[in-house]
C-alpha cells in the first residue's frame, strides 16, 4: 500500500448503512433482531439495506455506499467473509470508511482484525470507535477487477465453497458442516492442470517464469488464516506489501488425507507437495492453446474470469472504524485449506 489519503470524515452521530446479505441456512429475522436491539441501545440512527435476491449483495453495497457517502455516514458489512467482500469492494469505490459486524462461518477477516464475535459486542465496539475517531488502514488484494481480503484461488478451491454451500443448504450453517464438506470434497479424486507462472517477489523486483502442474493455486492475503496451517508466509503477509502463494502438487487419496492432517495440526512445513512463497504480485494463465475462462474463488464468492489472472495489492488500503489497538480473536477449529496443506521451498530463488 503506498496511498494512505484519508477517506470521508466522519461524527460520532453519523448515520450507519448496513449491509445484510441473505444467506443459506441463516435466519434473516433473527440477525435483524439482534443488530436492531444493539443499535438502540445506543440511540444510534441506522439505514438498512438488505437484498431481495442472494445476488443483488453487489449491487445493494454500491447503493449504500453512494448513500453513505452522500449523508457522511459509515458503510457497515453485517455479515461473513463474503459479505464483507463485497462492501469493501463497494467502500473502495466510493471512497468511504467501512465498519463491520461479524456474522458468518469462519469470519476470518474480522478475527484478524481483533473484531468481536457477538453480534451486539460487534456493534458496541463498532460505535465506540466511530466516536472516538478510530480508523485503521487493510491491506486490499486484487484478482483481476476483483477485491479479496482474505483469499482468491483456482483449482480445488472453488469446487469446495461450491459443495460446502449445498452442504449448508441442507443441512444448516454451521463451522462443522463446513468443515466436513470441504474435507470431503479434498479427498475425491481431481486432476491436476499446468500453469505458466509470472513472479514478483517486491516492488522494482526482476518478474520470474515458471511451469507448475497442480490441483490448486491459493493467494492468501489473511495473516490468521496462513498462520493456523503453518504457512511461514503470514508474517510476510502481516508486514504488509506482499501475498502469499501456494501450488498444490496433483497426488492420490491418501497423501491428501496427510497433507489435511498436517494442516489441521499447523504443521505444513513437512509436507513436500505444496510450493509456496511470497510477492507482491503474481500472474497465471493456463499452459497450452485451450485457454478459456477460469473458475476463481475470492472471500467465498465464485466467479470465471479471463486469463491471465493477476494478483496484487491495491495503492490504496480499505480503512476501517475499529479500535486502533488489535487485540486478535483465534479462529478455531481450522477450516481445511485445499490449496493451503503444506509448505515446501519457494518457487523462485533470489
Amino acid at each position: 500500500m503506498t496511498d494512505f489519503q484519508s477517506p470521508l470524515l466522519l461524527h460520532a452521530q453519523s448515520p450507519v448503512h448496513l449491509v445484510v446479505p441473505l444467506r443459506p441456512g441463516a435466519d434473516l429475522d433473527l440477525a435483524r433482531s439482534q443488530l436492531s436491539g444493539a443499535f438502540a441501545q445506543c440511540d444510534h440512527p441506522v439505514v438498512w439495506h438488505v437484498p431481495r435476491e442472494r445476488g443483488d449483495i453487489v449491487q445493494l453495497a454500491d447503493h449504500a455506499a453512494a448513500a453513505a457517502r452522500d449523508s457522511a455516514g459509515l458503510l457497515v458489512a453485517a455479515g461473513g467473509d463474503g459479505t464483507i467482500n463485497a462492501v469493501a469492494a463497494a467502500a473502495l469505490r466510493a471512497g468511504v470508511p467501512m465498519g463491520v459486524v461479524p456474522m458468518g462461518t469462519f469470519n476470518y477477516f474480522s478475527r484478524e482484525q481483533g473484531l468481536a464475535m457477538d453480534a451486539e459486542a460487534a456493534v458496541l465496539q463498532l460505535l465506540q470507535a466511530l466516536h472516538a475517531g478510530e480508523l485503521r488502514p487493510v491491506q486490499v488484494g486484487f484478482v483481476n477487477d476483483r477485491v479479496f481480503l482474505v483469499n482468491a484461488s483456482v483449482g480445488l478451491y472453488p469446487r469446495l465453497l461450491a459443495e460446502r454451500e449445498q452442504a449448508t443448504r441442507r443441512f444448516g450453517r454451521s463451522r462443522w458442516v463446513a468443515m466436513g464438506a470441504a474435507v470431503w470434497s479434498m479427498l475425491r479424486p481431481s486432476s491436476g492442470r499446468r500453469w505458466r507462472v509470472l513472479v514478483r517477489t517486491h516492488q522494482g523486483a526482476q518478474v520470474y517464469e515458471q511451469e507448475h502442474q497442480v490441483t490448486t493455486l491459493f493467494v492468501g492475503n489473511n495473516p490468521l488464516q496462513l498462520e493456523q496451517v503453518g504457512l511461514p508466509q503470514a508474517q510476510s503477509v502481516a508486514q504488509g506489501g506482499q501475498l502469499a502463494v501456494v501450488l498444490l502438487k496433483p497426488q492420490g487419496r491418501w497423501a491428501m488425507a496427510r497433507t489435511v492432517w498436517r494442516a489441521a495440526l499447523g504443521q505444513l512445513e513437512q509436507d513436500s507437495a505444496v510450493l509456496s512463497l511470497a510477492c507482491a504480485e503474481l500472474t497465471v494463465s493456463p499452459s497450452g492453446w485451450r485457454k478459456g475462462r477460469v473458475k476463481v474463488a475470492f472471500d467465498g464468492e465464485r466467479e470465471r474470469m479471463d486469463a491471465p489472472l493477476c494478483f496484487k495489492l491495491h495503492p490504496r488500503p480499505l480503512w476501517l472504524v475499529a479500535p486502533t489497538r488489535l487485540e486478535r480473536t483465534p479462529a478455531s477449529p481450522v477450516e481445511p485449506l485445499p490449496a493451503a496443506t503444506g509448505v515446501a521451498p519457494s518457487l523462485v530463488t533470489a
